[in-house]
Parts: structure tokens; sequence; C-alpha cells
């Protein structure tokens, strides 16, 4: 038995198809196939059930599954027991992140960890949270930074780690023709025109829960980006962000855009980090969460 072939086997368990594992693995469909006949073969077993609609794990295959994941869980923390103690962090980490996390501490935490550790080939993309949940399960991100609130019922294949909370905070170009309160009554706030972000973000959904109505005044959908915050300064629409990400903003600071909190604001939201629960964390990840964690306390927050 070889390791490849048990790595072969989980990934075509994860993904009941024999060609989309070979995609994922960078491999020939017929050797991945020739790899878990072999296994099948020395087990004495099958370990799926093959049909023109994919393949389907048998009783025998299930019971496997989880000794065949763990068993390379346990190499990988072999192989990183030994680049500790050689003090160099070697391979690569994909990380997947809402903008907002990007923003306010990545930058920080990608120059200290790339210092400690400038060995490991890092990945970072940034996209909308239902993707980065989505990534994650299906192998192409290692961590993903998300925004949840309380109630949420997140996939069970994974598991969240908070780091910190935060709200939305309302943003006003200074030469807007809204009237200022601080706090901005929600009322006031869903009769004007605003910018919201596209729907992987979450963000409308959160909108709608924190101005309490089912109907936004939607100006513009658009990504996380600059010409966002532009709009907002030139009091073409208002916008939301949350309170860690935007209050040291360029635009706040130079006073172009215009910070208010929301009366009765009763949305809090959770920020943290996601793992697939049949994955290992390596050592590159851990050092990851740990340089991201102490980030975040030296912020404040």
């Amino acid at each position: 038995m070889r390791i490849e072939q048990l790595q072969y086997f989980v990934e075509v368990a994860k993904h009941q198809s024999f060609s989309l594992a070979a995609k994922q693995l960078h491999i020939s469909q017929p050797s991945i196939s020739q790899a878990i006949g072999d296994l099948e073969k020395e087990l004495n077993v099958r370990l799926f059930e093959r049909s023109r609609s994919g393949v389907q794990l048998t009783k025998t295959g299930q019971a496997l599954l989880k000794k065949a994941q763990s068993t390379l869980n346990l190499i990988q923390d072999i192989y990183d027991e030994a680049r500790a103690e050689s003090h160099s962090l070697t391979g690569s980490l994909h990380i997947a992140a809402i903008p907002s996390m990007c923003n306010a501490f990545l930058s920080d935490v990608l120059s200290i960890y790339k210092k400690k550790h400038p060995h490991v080939r890092l990945e970072v993309n940034e996209d909308g949270t239902k993707q980065i949940i989505q990534d994650v399960i299906t192998g192409r991100a290692d961590l993903g930074l998300i925004s949840s609130q309380p109630w949420d019922l997140l996939d069970n294949r994974i598991e969240f780690h908070r780091l910190l909370t935060g709200t939305y905070m309302v943003c006003i170009g200074k030469h807007s023709p809204v009237p200022l309160y601080n706090p901005m009554p929600a009322e006031a706030i869903a009769e004007e025109p605003i910018i919201t972000f596209k729907p992987n973000y979450r963000q409308e959904e959160y909108l709608k829960k924190l101005l309490k109505t089912d109907r936004l005044n939607v100006l513009l959908t658009i990504g996380y980006t600059e010409a966002a915050k532009k709009l907002i300064a030139e009091g073409v629409a208002i916008g939301f962000y949350p309170d860690f990400s935007i209050k040291k903003d360029p635009y706040v600071l130079s006073g172009d855009i215009i910070l208010l909190d929301i009366k009765d604001n009763d949305l809090t939201l959770s920020f943290g980090w996601i793992r697939l629960k049949s994955k290992h964390v390596s050592k590159a990840a851990q050092e990851f969460i740990k340089v991201l964690r102490s980030v975040i306390e030296a912020q404040g927050k």
C-alpha cells in the first residue's frame, strides 16, 4: 500500500468522481483508476460502486475512509514535526479571505509571516463568505476568513473559530446632502440610495436586518473596490463597512468619508477562520493563525 493510493482514495470519495479527483490531483484519470483498482485488489474489498452517474462508497469504503484520512493526517504531522525541527517551514498555504479582513489585517500578517517563514509559498484569494466556504470544502483553500452571524448554520463539514466581533457603520461623503445624525436612524438611511457589494459577500442580507426592511434602495452593486469608496466620498450614495476595517481608511482619516453609528443597531457579526474538519491543519496553517491572532490583539480587537 502506497501513500498516494490513500490520497487518491480520499480524493475520489470527496468528489464522488474519478475524473474530478484526477483533475484536482493533476494526474490522468487512468492513473487514478489503476491505483484505486490495485488498492481494492490488495485489500480484497470493493471501495466504490461505479455507475454512469458517478461513484459511491461501499459500506466497507465508508468504514475505511476515516482511517485513510486519519493516516494521511498522521503522515502530515510527521512531515510537519520534521520541518519544525529543522526550523524551516516549507510547502504552500492557500488562504481565502473576505475583503474586510484583508484590508484590516492581512498586510501586517503577511509581512510578519513571510519574515518568519520565507520558504512557505502563500496564496491569498479575496472573495465573499459563500464562495470561501465552498473553496474550503472543495480543497481550493486550506483556511478561510469569513463573517458569520451567531445563529448561522454553517456546513457541518467545516469548523468555525471566532477571532473578533464587529458591526456595520454607515459611511457618508462629506459633500453628501444627507442630513447627519450620530447615531443615524435606520429609517432615514433606508430612504437614501446605497452602494452594496456583490451577493456572495452577504452584505445585502446583513443590511436588511440592520435597517429592518426587506427592500433596499440600491443604486449600485459593485465589487469591494476603491471605486465604491470614491463614489461614497463624492456623495453619490452611502455605504456600509465593518467598524474594524474602515476606521483607519485613508478616506475616513482625510475627512472625505464620515463614519456614523446606526441607531438601535442590533447586528453583531463574528469574524473568524474556518477549516475542513476532515483535513489536517498543517504546521504552516497553524503558524498563520497564530500570527493573525497576534495582529488582531495588537490592534485592540
